[in-house]
């Protein structure tokens, strides 16, 4: 997919107040072309007011509406025909929003809200170039997103790589511990053996939370 998905349908975060998302979100740099998926008229100009900020609705032959929002530019004004593929914007950053992208939504002719993901990879592919890119913006910009996701992953593997590291080391002092309290117990020292029974206890309870087999 050209822009990456961020928000999925439905999905529920502190950020909506725990409500449904009523569309899909992309990550998207400002000034992102944006384009209609399909044709039909703009019904509603958002002026960025409301929590959607900037953006479009436009409504398809069958009675469909697709919502655009967060724009930084609305490029079209309510009662305009709109041909599949016409420009009708830039994205943005308008509205409550937590970083640059782009919200795609979609009632029915009934005013319900309905999932658009089905239409996620042609909105995405027909989105952009950035105007405010070139070539070697573009290149800067694919190497900083990989850069970020080969960060994010050896950070995983990092934080697992401590982890086993971590349990490793408490299942070898449970055990040397253990050791330890039954040569005491058997040199007179009366409490070895509880702690043997602790030890042996948490040993147990290590490999349990670690899912050790």
């Amino acid at each position: 997919m050209k822009f990456r998905l961020t928000g999925k349908f439905g999905e529920l975060s502190p950020v909506r107040d725990f409500q449904p998302h009523s569309g899909i979100d992309f990550a998207m740099p400002e000034g992102t072309t944006l384009r209609s998926i399909a044709n039909g008229v703009v019904d509603r100009v958002y002026d960025g007011s409301g929590a959607i900020g900037k953006g479009l609705s436009v409504q398809m032959p069958d009675g469909t509406r697709t919502i655009y929002g967060h724009m930084s530019e609305v490029k079209a004004h309510v009662g305009e025909r709109i041909n599949a593929g016409e420009i009708i914007g830039m994205s943005g950053n308008t509205g409550n929003s937590t970083g640059p992208h782009l919200h795609f939504g979609m009632k029915d002719a009934n005013g319900a809200v309905v999932d658009p993901t089905p239409y996620a990879d042609k909105l995405a592919n027909i989105s952009g170039d950035n105007p405010m890119l070139g070539p070697i913006g573009h290149l800067i910009q694919w190497s900083a997103e990989s850069t970020r996701d080969k960060a994010s992953e050896m950070m995983i593997e990092i934080l697992l790589g401590i982890c086993d590291a971590v349990k490793d080391l408490l299942l070898a002092g449970t055990l040397i511990g253990s050791g330890v309290m039954i040569i005491l117990k058997v040199a007179g020292w009366k409490d070895g053996g509880r702690w043997t029974g602790v030890l042996l206890v948490a040993n147990i309870l290590i490999k349990f939370l670690f899912g050790v087999h």
